[in-house]
Order: C-alpha cells, then sequence, then structure tokens
C-alpha cells in the first residue's frame, strides 16, 4: 500500500506558523457580531482578504458565539500561508444560498483549517420552506465546506451539521488529513455524504465520527493514496465506506491505493462497498478493508460490478476492473439475510478478491462459532478465501 503520510508536513506548517506569531484578522473586528441574526459574510470575506494579502503567515479568526453566515468563498492564492480557526457557531442562512457551496476554499497551499466550531448548514429547516426547494432561490443543496484546488491542507477538529447536501467535499486536491471532526445529520437526510472525495491524492482520514443520512465516506473517481482509520459511522444512514459509483463518465480517474483500517459501522444500511455502473471504462484497484466492525448493519460487504440505478443501464456492458481487493478481519452483526454480496459482470472484470477471517452473525445471535440464517453470494467470480469466512457462500 503505497500510503504517504502527511502528518509531519501538516506539523511542520504548524510549528512554522506558531514561531513566526502570525498576525490574527478577528472577524469581529471587521464588523462581525455574535448576536445570531447578523451576516457576517462581508466581515469574513475581508478579513480573509487582509489574511491572504499579508507577507507573513497570518490567521483568520472567528471567536466563540453564534453568527449567521451567507455563501462565502475564500480564493487563493495568498501571499503567504493562512490558517482559520473556528471557535464560534455559524448558521448557513435559511434562504439566499444561491451557489452548490456554502463555505468554499479554493486554490491554496498549506490550509489549515481547525477549531472548536460549528458549520450549521440548517438543512431540515431550510428544506420546509417553499422558497428553497430546488431550481428556486437559496437551493437547499449547499454543500456544507467545500476544498478545490488545495495542496497540503488540514482540517481539525470542527463540527458539521444538518448540510442541505454533502458535508465536506474535497475535489482535486493533494495532501490532505482530516482529523478528529464530527458531522451529524438526520438518518432520513438525502445526500447527505459526511466526506466526499474526489480526484484527490494522499489522504488520511482519522478520529471521525458520522452520523448523517447518506454515505459516511464516499471516494469517488480520482481518489488515490487514502487512508481512513479509526472513523466511526452510524447510526443510521447508507454505506459506511462507499468506493464508487465509477463508470458514469468517460475522463474518470482510476481509484487506487486506498486503506479502510480500525472503523465501526453502527445501524447502517452498508459497511463497505465497491460500486460501479455500466458505462465507461476505470479501474478500483489495491483497495483493503481489514480490522472492522459491523453492528446491525444490513449489508456489511458488498461489490457491484454492475449496479444500476436507471433502467437505460440495463442493457449496457460494463467496463469497471475492480482487482486486488481484500475484505479481512470484519467481525459483528448483519440486520439483514444477506452479508457478503459479490456481483460481477464477468470473472474478467473482477480479479483477486480476497476474504479472510470473516465472522458476522445475525442480530440477537452475537454468540456462536456460525451464523447459520445469513448467506453469502458471489457471482461471476472466484474469491480467494483464508481463514474463518462466515457466512461462506462464495
Amino acid at each position: 500500500m503505497n500510503i504517504i503520510p502527511t502528518f509531519s508536513l501538516l506539523l511542520c506548517i504548524l510549528v512554522v506558523v506558531v514561531n513566526s506569531d502570525p498576525q490574527v484578522f478577528d472577524v469581529t473586528q471587521f464588523g462581525a457580531k455574535p448576536d445570531d441574526q447578523t451576516d457576517i459574510s462581508l466581515a469574513l470575506i475581508n478579513a480573509w482578504a487582509k489574511a491572504c494579502a499579508s507577507a507573513t503567515p497570518s490567521k483568520v479568526l472567528i471567536p466563540a458565539g453564534k453568527y449567521v453566515v451567507g455563501t462565502v468563498g475564500m480564493e487563493g492564492p495568498c501571499k503567504s500561508e493562512v490558517h482559520v480557526q473556528i471557535d464560534g457557531y455559524l448558521k448557513a442562512q435559511i434562504v439566499g444560498l444561491r451557489r452548490l457551496s456554502w463555505i468554499t476554499f479554493s486554490g491554496l497551499k498549506n490550509l489549515v483549517l481547525f477549531g472548536s466550531g460549528t458549520l450549521d448548514g440548517q438543512g431540515p429547516t431550510a428544506a420546509k420552506l417553499p422558497e428553497n426547494r430546488k431550481n428556486k432561490v437559496g437551493m437547499p443543496l449547499a454543500v456544507n465546506l467545500r476544498l478545490e484546488s488545495i495542496t497540503n491542507g488540514l482540517i481539525e477538529g470542527l463540527t458539521s451539521k444538518d448540510s442541505r447536501s454533502f458535508h465536506v467535499h474535497i475535489s482535486r486536491s493533494s495532501n490532505i488529513t482530516v482529523r478528529g471532526l464530527t458531522v451529524t445529520a438526520p438518518p432520513d437526510s438525502p445526500d447527505t455524504v459526511g466526506i466526499y472525495l474526489r480526484r484527490t491524492h494522499r489522504v488520511n482520514i482519522s478520529d471521525v465520527d458520522i452520523a448523517t443520512g447518506d454515505h459516511c465516506i464516499n471516494l469517488a473517481d480520482g481518489s488515490q493514496q487514502v487512508n481512513v482509520r479509526n472513523v466511526t459511522c452510524g447510526p443510521g444512514g447508507r454505506t459506511g465506506v462507499l468506493v464508487g459509483s465509477l463508470g458514469k463518465t468517460p475522463d474518470e480517474e482510476k481509484v487506487m491505493d486506498v486503506a479502510v483500517t480500525n472503523c465501526s459501522f453502527h445501524g447502517t444500511a452498508g459497511g463497505v462497498r465497491i460500486e460501479a455502473v455500466p458505462g465507461t471504462i476505470n479501474t478500483a484497484m489495491d483497495i483493503t478493508f481489514e480490522d472492522l466492525v459491523m453492528d446491525k448493519v444490513e449489508n456489511p460487504i458488498s461489490v457491484d460490478q454492475k449496479f444500476c440505478p436507471v433502467q437505460s443501464c440495463e442493457k449496457v456492458e460494463p467496463k469497471v476492473t475492480i482487482k486486488d481487493v481484500s475484505f479481512k478481519n470484519i467481525k459483528g452483526t448483519c440486520a439483514s439475510p444477506l452479508a457478503i454480496d459479490i456481483s460481477c459482470s464477468s470473472a474478467s472484470f473482477c480479479k483477486n478478491l480476497e476474504l479472510a477471517d470473516i465472522d458476522l452473525k445475525p442480530v440477537g445471535t452475537a454468540a456462536g462459532p456460525t451464523a447459520k440464517t445469513l448467506k453469502s453470494q458471489c457471482t461471476n467470480v472466484k474469491v480467494i478465501k483464508s481463514g474463518l469466512v462466515s457466512p461462506d457462500g462464495c
């Protein structure tokens, strides 16, 4: 597994900033009021502009208090490093978010976004208003936090709450660490993916708690050299960690060198899943799921190489290759009869898939050597097995 650690690099960034005593741009000095009603968007943008223009390392500070924020974008390049400390409780405007992102950082190097604060997208409240329906003013599909074209980034300690769409969306970036993040949304909130990666390389996600209505972590095309560890997913939501969907567009990039370890999934519809639709050529390879705990998960292990969400793809030949994938030391309980489901269009598209030390039992029967009422199914693939594999139907 070719995972390149970024912690040392980010630690160096923090040390440099501490030693250089960065200039602090407090948004309250630019007119922001922590009164839970005054929009601080302009104050935040002005504080960012000053920090970005500074020739020495600087910090934008949002101190404790409740603030209302509209759509804001912090863009680079900047003259020096800019860190952003959020200790306040930020609430998105109920109406008026005209873009698909609420808070965006783009075109930056050495971004550190940290603090004890909360980003509250107010999704459930906004969705009830008729003026916030799709294609109306407001568009209740704004991502809480978007990072685009970031080189060397750290997100640490923050809480994302009730996003109207994805909580954290990271694309076209490299050397990213997400650590100590908390994500929360109602279990029935649609499209509220916790952390979404696309075309992003060298990523470490650790010590994260996610309870949302959609996938906890979604690794889309171009997610490479990704290490996910110590993540708690649930209760509720769809898949814990989804690789895919792949095969949707002709310009997709491979998903490769992914490790998901020491994670737990609680009451989710799925545990770990690789998903491809019949369409364009792509590859998912060198992926390891290891040391995982499933707690009342409906489908703990799933590979679907011919996923077809619409009728138009039923007669299209799948062209996504899935190879060199390992599921190791996965234990716990399953809330449906189907514990393991590996479905391929043909053996040539699924290669070197491994099941090792799998021990899944039906809910309510954690004791005992065998999960007698569960089943596994594998289609058009020869799975490599080692150690206990229970239930064993592949």
